[in-house]
């Protein structure tokens, strides 16, 4: 069999933090307040920058968390140090949960740019909702338009404002009934994560499961992960330096020091299991090699499958698999 290998990056995200300000039913990274307050210092910052210099087909990079404004003077740096080293910025990534005043916001917009920022993407979420006003979202909108103008300011997801809108006080946070009321659906409705397109991945599976038709594990017998693996159209590299490929957390041949290593059977076969055969595949392989039973009830879509098995495998021979890190994705929160 010939070995694989992850393929030129093209585009991605810097995960400077797993620390969030929310801890969102949708996140695919599972960020939240109770995550270790661990950041990436500037010098690994700057290896990863070197490392990205080096890839020959990127074209940019965004800067993400969790909140990466949580540290903003660190965020400063870390902006000023990649106009240094001339890497390709696109956008922050932020909840605006810092938002609170308007004038304040703009000022630290303005912060932002004269470091080196061209442009921000603002999360509008239902999700957000439960944690942060959506006061401050609108704020955090308004003030970034003011600073970068609407072409430098790229909202997601627009259609979600007129919703949270609804709510019965946009000046507090709101309970999950009251945002799903405002949208005029069930707490269980399928639109909720068809409407954002979420993978049912990371924290999603579990605290949206009502909203999921649960499949046996037969159903995703079909579905192998290479292409999807050797995407790295959006790729992340976490504070740790792990390298996520194909929106698939958790998993990371790759890492800072080697973006590109050689993956086999041997050296990766939670990695190549999937790449070859799929979840099904991993799970089939689990069950033979490690003991792994699947879940009568079923699952809410093959990446819940995937992350179940993979926390399986790491919790009965984590020796076997330095692919499945880090470790603390697969913890509860």
């Amino acid at each position: 069999m010939n070995p694989l290998t992850v393929p030129p990056l093209m585009s991605g995200g810097l995960m400077l933090s797993y620390q969030c300000s929310s801890t969102c039913r949708h996140c695919l990274y599972r960020c939240s307040p109770k995550r270790e307050n661990i950041w990436m210092d500037l010098e690994d910052v700057k290896r990863v920058f070197a490392a990205l210099k080096r890839e020959r087909l990127l074209h940019g990079i965004h800067l993400a968390g969790g909140e990466a404004a949580l540290r903003f003077d660190y965020l400063l740096d870390v902006i000023r140090l990649a106009r240094e080293m001339n890497i390709p910025l696109d956008y922050l990534e932020t909840n605006a949960s810092w938002c609170s005043d308007p004038d304040r916001s703009r000022e630290k917009f303005r912060q932002l740019r004269e470091a080196g920022l061209p442009a921000v993407l603002i999360s509008c979420s239902l999700f957000h909702a439960e944690y942060i006003p959506y006061e401050r979202t609108r704020i955090g909108i308004e003030a970034a338009q003011d600073v970068f103008g609407p072409g430098g300011v790229l909202v997601w997801q627009p259609w979600v404002m007129d919703i949270l809108e609804r709510l019965p006080n946009p000046q507090t946070t709101a309970t999950w009934e009251e945002i799903c009321a405002a949208a005029g659906w069930t707490t269980d409705a399928p639109q909720i994560p068809q409407s954002y397109g979420i993978t049912p991945g990371g924290r999603a599976p579990q605290a949206l499961r009502a909203c999921y038709p649960l499949e046996p594990p037969e159903a995703f017998r079909h579905q192998i992960c290479r292409r999807i693996l050797e995407s790295t159209a959006h790729f992340h590299i976490d504070p740790f330096g792990n390298l996520f490929t194909g929106l698939c957390p958790g998993i990371a041949p790759g890492r800072v020091g080697n973006l590109h290593p050689r993956i086999t059977p041997e050296a990766f076969p939670a990695y190549w299991s999937l790449a070859e055969a799929g979840p099904f595949g991993l799970m089939q392989y689990a069950r033979d090699a490690y003991g792994f039973e699947p879940d009568a009830a079923g699952y809410a879509g093959p990446c819940d499958l995937c992350q179940q098995v993979r926390a399986h495998l790491l919790d009965t021979a984590p020796e076997v698999h330095p692919e499945l890190r880090p470790a603390e994705f697969y913890k509860d929160e």
